[in-house]
């Protein structure tokens, strides 16, 4: 499932259900939101990010990248780098 944190517009693509305020699923989105599109405004093009497809050591790249500090706890596996990544987006 695709989530958009509505605060940053950052997406990612997990098997694992978000939960937090800021984080909401696209298909939501999509449902409560009509899209106008005006040609003389600017369009956002948002970075889909899928988590999932990424190795563990990408996944601490990158939260490097994006300064994610990671506990020891949170690189124990996959799963867990996920959480703590979608955590740090909230």
């Amino acid at each position: 499932m695709k989530y958009k944190n509505i605060k940053t517009g950052v997406v990612i693509e997990t098997t694992s259900k978000l939960i937090g305020k800021v984080w909401k699923s696209l298909d939501e989105i999509e449902q409560t939101t009509s899209v106008e599109t005006d040609e003389s405004v600017e369009e956002y093009v948002e970075e889909e990010i899928d988590l999932e497809a990424m190795t563990n050591k990408e996944l601490e790249e990158f939260a490097k990248k994006h300064k994610i500090e990671l506990s020891y706890n949170d690189k124990r596996n996959k799963e867990s780098l996920i959480s703590a990544i979608a955590k740090a987006f909230e």
